[in-house]
């Protein structure tokens, strides 16, 4: 079936792989009713914010309910706030080799309008600053799975702001494990290696900063350890799309974590002097 996931997330040409078998000796097809319509959650610019979306058209054409292989259809979405803002995916049906009975339906976006953002997160281009342009060179890639081109723009980022971004993290550390940390900051500048940087501080994350027991530096530490040698464009999207969602969680939750920290201070400072007056 359609994902969520895949219409919210995946670039034009990433291919999605569905749980629904395409027989061999169907020749016509498969039924169109067997595909579900998830409704999903992206952009309205008329409402002008996030909002759920609802398909209203049929996978099919006017006088069948099948839909061949190699086939592409318009997936139609409208705004359920609004009842006007829509979205449209031109959405490929391919099929993927399976068992000797059965292939795999498989999905292919090769058209999408809007356009997949390519839009930065306000914190994050803040904090890259001059390096914000290789960031958006990046999601250029991502945008058309070009998956190499993609992870060498996200690695680069991380080698350049690596440094900074272990270096606003201190003021969120535990007390009793603040100064092991700034003692792996100064190894930290040593080293020359990210990966290296990122394995002197990753168990020492404070907890404020990690996701249901998930780790953000571990994460990313396993995904620049792995490399692209010999990988495909296919492979590494997923290796860039991790690289550039950690980079946001983290940023976003350092500055989160930190306007928090310097609204509850600045509030009990308040409280304070009005009990002492």
């Amino acid at each position: 079936m359609p994902n969520k996931n895949f219409l919210e997330e995946y670039p034009l040409y990433r291919k999605f792989k569905t749980n629904i078998s395409w027989y061999r000796d169907y020749k016509a097809g498969i039924k169109a009713d067997e595909l579900e319509k998830p409704a999903i959650k992206m952009y309205c610019s008329v409402c002008g914010s996030d909002q759920t979306f609802n398909m209203f058209n049929e996978y099919y054409d006017k006088h069948t309910n099948e839909i061949v292989n190699d086939r592409i259809r318009d997936l139609r979405y409208r705004c359920a706030s609004c009842n006007k803002f829509q979205r449209i995916f031109l959405v490929a049906f391919h099929t993927k080799k399976g068992d000797k009975d059965s292939d795999f339906l498989v999905l292919e976006k090769v058209g999408q309008y809007p356009a997949w953002s390519i839009d930065m997160d306000k914190e994050l281009e803040k904090m890259l600053g001059e390096h914000a342009e290789y960031y958006r060179r990046g999601l250029i890639c991502e945008s058309q799975s070009y998956g190499i081109g993609a992870y060498a723009y996200f690695r680069r980022i991380t080698e350049d702001v690596i440094d900074e971004l272990l270096e606003s993290i201190l003021d969120l550390v535990e007390e009793d494990e603040k100064e092991l940390y700034k003692k792996k900051l100064e190894e930290v500048k040593k080293e020359k290696i990210v990966e290296n940087k990122i394995s002197l501080v990753k168990d020492l994350l404070p907890k404020s900063l990690q996701a249901e027991g998930m780790n953000p530096l571990k994460e990313l530490y396993s995904v620049l350890s792995q490399g692209i040698h010999n990988e495909t464009d296919e492979e590494c999207i997923e290796r860039a799309e991790a690289i550039r969602g950690i980079l946001v969680f983290l940023v976003n939750q350092v500055m989160r974590t930190k306007k928090d920290k310097k609204s509850f201070t600045n509030g009990m400072k308040r409280i304070l002097e009005k009990k002492k007056n």
